[in-house]
């Protein structure tokens, strides 16, 4: 939980970049990625217009996470 709070504080406050190295990082130390966490990196992309990454992270998150997306993700898509 703590690493999503952090992911989202970060995407919240504009700072996709910041906002990515956590989720790195969370997932190197062993943490796997829940829906809210991809929720926090998707909202990361569409609030700096990432559009690219916000597809990458949409497309692992079904692939290697094998997460189906909910409407919240959708609607980060949509908003990118």
């Amino acid at each position: 939980v703590l690493w999503t709070a952090m992911i989202a504080a970060h995407a919240q406050n504009g700072d996709a970049e910041n906002a990515f190295v956590l989720f790195e990082e969370m997932q190197a130390k062993g943490m796997k990625p829940n829906e809210i966490t991809f929720i926090s990196v998707l909202s990361a992309c569409s609030h700096t217009g990432l559009l690219d990454d916000g597809c990458r992270y949409f497309l692992s998150m079904t692939r290697d996470h094998s997460i189906t997306p909910a409407l919240d993700h959708y609607g980060c898509m949509i908003d990118l």
